[in-house]
């Protein structure tokens, strides 16, 4: 992907029909949406099914689909003055999203001419006019989804910091409420829950939402889980017209990373949510195991 200018938003998504999804979208366009002129919403969907069940195949995907979205979106923006604007990964698919002017040569040769050399690949290219970018506003995250996204940047985070992301500990979460009773509404909740009330403090410096409640809970901090995690305590906190701030841990390193660790004399802390919410996320595409 060409990432200058652009700003990734990764999240995880289950559809009303229990499909898993991993989408990926370029929030960079939300602001002016839709834009003047490119009214054809242009795919490229790659079937997955047959890299499964060759692993031959299969070990060698992840270049192969990465150097075919970079393809797509070079030709089809030096062709076509295309936007690419994200992608969707399921178990059986991988689709690219693209904006165009509505004239033009057609997408679908352009991408046979890239497929040619992957023979493997079963695709199938489509277009439709969506002047109004409805499949954008699709493809956009919700609000908890946009946790999700945040949760994908932390531990990418911690892991690049070589966080041991298999080890569960304490991790402590942070939601701002409009009134005492609110607050004190929510940690009873959030202790029904299994969480602990670390501390309740009164925050002059946000009137709207001064009341901040932390919570902490011993968990495991895979992806999973703490999309589990912030999912239902952004319910909590919305429930009570309140907001969901983030999360924060300590780093678990490694042995080698301990000690090193150690030689230096420093202390490694990790902050919230919000710290990173602007960061460009840079992510593989997820493959059939």
């Amino acid at each position: 992907m060409n990432d200058m200018g652009k700003q990734w938003d990764y999240f995880h998504r289950t559809t009303e029909q229990r499909e898993h999804m991993s989408v990926l979208v370029d929030a960079t366009y939300a602001a002016d949406a839709p834009r003047s002129g490119l009214t054809r919403l242009l795919s490229v969907v790659v079937n997955l099914y047959a890299i499964a069940t060759d692993k031959e195949e299969r070990d060698g995907a992840q270049a192969k689909l990465g150097a075919i979205e970079r393809r797509l979106e070079r030709t089809f923006a030096e062709r076509l003055q295309a936007v690419y604007v994200g992608r969707i990964n399921t178990e059986s698919r991988l689709e690219f999203y693209y904006y165009a002017k509505p004239d033009g040569p057609s997408h679908q040769k352009l991408a046979g001419q890239i497929m040619t050399a992957y023979p493997k690949y079963r695709w199938i290219a489509a277009e439709r006019d969506d002047a109004d970018w409805s499949f954008y506003d699709y493809l956009r995250p919700s609000d908890v989804e946009k946790l999700y996204a945040k949760n994908n940047v932390l531990l990418q985070s911690l892991s690049d910091k070589g966080d041991r992301l298999d080890m569960a500990r304490d991790v402590y979460h942070w939601l701002r409420f409009g009134s005492k009773d609110e607050m004190r509404k929510a940690s009873d909740n959030a202790k029904r829950l299994g969480y602990i009330v670390v501390n309740a403090e009164y925050d002059t410096e946000m009137p709207a939402l001064p009341h901040t409640l932390v919570l902490s809970k011993h968990q495991p901090i895979a992806i999973g889980d703490m999309n589990d995690a912030v999912a239902e305590l952004h319910e909590l906190a919305s429930s009570l017209a309140g907001r969901y701030e983030g999360w924060g841990t300590d780093v678990r390193r490694k042995l080698w990373g301990r000690w090193k660790e150690r030689l230096s004399g420093r202390r490694v802390a990790y902050a919230g949510l919000a710290v990173l919410a602007v960061l460009l996320v840079v992510v593989p595409i997820l493959l059939v195991k």
